[in-house]
């Protein structure tokens, strides 16, 4: 038996752990050297979690948004997602 190991880290595994490193505030550069993000993915995992209400920008703070919050607990609750990522 087979199990598939992903290799890298998926979209929304990424986008919750932006969330969760942002929800007191975080500059770009800190996200950058804590979850291991490149200056492109940073920027890109960001503009896409702005653009859809998940996080926002405080002058050089980046802070997750109520939204934000309800996304990582439905991703931390998910028996789905777990069993995806833990099989």
């Amino acid at each position: 038996n087979l199990v598939f190991v992903p290799r890298r880290r998926g979209f929304l595994v990424i986008s919750v752990a932006i969330l969760k490193a942002a929800k007191n505030g975080v500059t770009k550069a800190r996200l950058l050297s804590s979850l291991s993000l490149s200056y492109e993915q940073a920027t890109r995992y960001i503009s896409f979690l702005e653009a859809h209400g998940f996080i926002e920008k405080h002058d050089s703070l980046y802070r997750t948004t109520a939204k934000g919050f309800k996304l990582i607990k439905e991703f931390e609750e998910s028996s789905l997602i777990r069993s995806i990522l833990h099989t």
